[in-house]
């Protein structure tokens, strides 16, 4: 049996899903998910709290009475399809994108690393010879800097790229969300 996770949103009008107002921090109205489209705060959420393959996700819109009309859950959950679905896409792009980058930062960054490192090794054997303190802080730091060559690249073709994969892998139980329409005064029990 899935199991369903319930998120629920306090929204004023059923746009805010997909638009954040511009709402100052110092208002009241001030929230998560005013601060940002709330579908990106509900995603965020769900991946950080990585639902299983299994899971199913309701989302409970609460909303002015005034906000409320027939067919507007059916409305909005097909909205969010399509949301997830543009999502998706554009996660694709940027993830190939992102590992088409990491890949040429990478062997440049290599090669950097090699060359720094050769010129710290040369440099430390220059001081070796000699107690100049001035030389050996160089060596050291044409070490470092090789090694901090590195740290964009890797973390580009490894870290954002696997993360990048793992939202696109959770993003398929966020596509079979389904929506339903609260009014304020009937919340869920």
């Amino acid at each position: 049996m899935a199991r369903v996770r319930q998120i629920v949103v306090r929204l004023e009008r059923p746009e805010q899903l997909f638009t954040a107002d511009p709402v100052s921090p110092t208002s009241p109205r001030y929230s998560e998910y005013t601060a940002q489209p709330a579908m990106e705060t509900v995603r965020e959420l769900l991946i950080m709290r990585m639902p299983s393959k299994q899971s199913e996700v309701e989302l409970h819109v609460i909303l002015p009475p005034d906000q409320m009309r027939d067919g507007l859950a059916a409305e909005l959950t097909q909205a969010v399809r399509r949301w997830i679905k543009v999502q998706n896409t554009l996660d694709v792009e940027l993830a190939s994108a992102g590992g088409a980058v990491g890949r040429r930062l990478f062997i440049l960054g290599f090669v950097a690393f090699f060359l720094l490192q050769l010129a710290s090794i040369t440099v430390k054997k220059l001081g070796d010879a000699s107690d100049d303190y001035f030389i050996d802080a160089l060596g050291e730091g044409l070490g470092v800097a090789s090694w901090v060559m590195l740290w964009f690249p890797v973390q580009t073709f490894t870290v954002e790229v696997w993360r990048s994969n793992i939202r696109r892998r959770r993003m398929d139980v966020i596509e079979r969300m389904t929506v339903a329409v609260f009014a304020q005064e009937t919340l869920p029990a």
